[in-house]
């Protein structure tokens, strides 16, 4: 009797054990006190039961410390005064998974710079008042139409690409009362590199300082605001004219109906059955910084009625490179829907500002992680009428809450909470003077 042809089942990496492994890698160099109830949190946002519980972090930690005295009261004070150094703990993830997972960093350019994507969010807080919250600011929400006190949050990735599916890697956080502010933060405390890196942003953060700021080391790649106005080189001076030579050359509206002058490059792209076209215009500068050389390239694309207009300080890129340095950017914006579906980043009830920087950051960290090793594994089905499952970091954290009793032991292995002892022999003093009786 023959053996049945049946093809081998593939040899793929189980999401629990990437789990946990990433959560006790991650709280192992944490202090004994603080380690063990860091875990705890980390486990509740990647099972999601922090959404399920409306941001609740005792609700939400409480079956997990049920068999300690006042353990939901120990898993608040940690996020509030235990010694956790969050950049410490982005570096640490970003390591493990360079080493656990098939990570490849996106390159571009002959430079071969490293892409990270910068973006600024407003997480609104309509229960707080200036008086009990800290790190409040003004921010508009979109359901209430009105501007409303929220916690303003910048969050730095680098790009990368795990098993073709392409994952924002959070590396810093930063706040501020406002998104100017916490941009400005992250871009004084960037991660140290050797690299040459690119660094990706919206038209909020690709503004004159910023371009000026940017260096052939760090360069910077923005979409531009449609009415930006930008010079071109000055004409060299005729020979024998007295003056100062000229600092700025024409004016260019690269955002116009009907730019000035004619582009450097113009040139129709076939993209999805329908044409489109790229202009770019090289060493391009603002008025405001004429030492800045930018080069700018403009995208019509019949699907949308505004043009794209990106500039950037890598002028050594070409014109589809520039398009796909700004694509990149959609990866930290995935970051933040994740964190604020899947471990409550709209959510943050702290008041403290030790303990909101820490609820919002490692609501970040975790979904990244989620992201990173949902694309590592297989497909994750909800059911047996699930034919067509994708990888996804929601369904990751549907899988982590049914094996969560599998889930939690393996995440604080060799990690235990540190017992205190209620001193009851204590030596007592008739030194100390009693109050006087009235």
């Amino acid at each position: 009797m023959s053996k049945p042809n049946t093809p081998p089942l593939p040899l793929t990496a189980r999401p629990v054990y990437l789990a946990a492994h990433a959560i006790n890698t991650l709280v192992r160099t944490l202090p004994l006190g603080t380690a063990y109830f860091i875990g705890i949190v980390l486990i509740t946002m990647f099972t999601g039961q922090l959404v399920h519980h409306q941001g609740s972090l005792a609700r939400a930690a409480l079956p997990y410390v049920l068999h300690l005295r006042w353990g939901w009261h120990r898993v608040e004070r940690a996020m509030e005064r235990g010694k956790v150094s969050l950049d410490a703990l982005f570096d640490r993830a970003f390591t493990w998974c360079l080493t656990g997972l098939p990570v490849e960093p996106v390159r571009l350019g002959s430079e071969q710079r490293t892409v990270h994507a910068l973006d600024s969010s407003t997480v609104v807080r309509l229960r707080a008042n200036k008086q009990r919250s800290a790190r409040v600011g003004r921010g508009y929400c979109h359901r209430a139409q009105r501007a409303v006190q929220a916690n303003r949050v910048a969050a730095l990735t680098t790009v990368v690409l795990i098993c073709g599916v392409r994952v924002g890697l959070v590396r810093r956080t930063r706040f501020g009362a406002t998104c100017q502010e916490a941009v400005a933060n992250v871009f004084a405390d960037l991660p140290k590199s050797t690299e040459k890196r690119l660094f990706s942003v919206d038209a909020g953060i690709a503004t004159i300082e910023q371009f000026r700021a940017a260096t052939a080391r760090d360069a910077l790649v923005g979409r531009l605001r449609k009415n930006v106005t930008v010079r071109r080189a000055p004409h060299p001076k005729p020979p024998g004219k007295r003056g100062r030579p000229a600092r700025h050359g024409p004016v260019v509206h690269p955002g116009a109906k009907r730019p000035e002058g004619r582009p450097d490059e113009d040139t129709p792209v076939r993209i999805e059955e329908r044409e489109v076209r790229v202009q770019r215009w090289r060493n391009l500068h603002f008025r405001e910084a004429p030492r800045t050389l930018i080069d700018v390239v403009r995208v019509d694309d019949p699907a949308y009625k505004r043009p794209l207009v990106i500039g950037t300080t890598a002028r050594e890129l070409t014109t589809e490179e520039i398009r796909i340095a700004y694509g990149h950017r959609w990866p930290i914006e995935t970051n933040f829907f994740v964190a604020q579906g899947t471990c409550a980043l709209e959510m943050p009830r702290a008041w403290s500002a030790t303990a909101v920087e820490r609820r919002i950051s490692l609501a970040l960290l975790a979904g990244s992680l989620l992201k990173a090793i949902a694309a590592a594994c297989a497909p994750l089905p909800m059911g047996p009428w699930d034919w067509k499952a994708v990888s996804s970091a929601g369904r990751l954290a549907n899988h982590l809450a049914l094996q969560a009793g599998n889930f939690v032991a393996l995440a604080l292995q060799d990690l235990a909470p540190r017992t205190y002892r209620k001193i009851t022999n204590a030596k007592e003093t008739t030194e100390v003077q009693l109050p006087l009786a009235a």
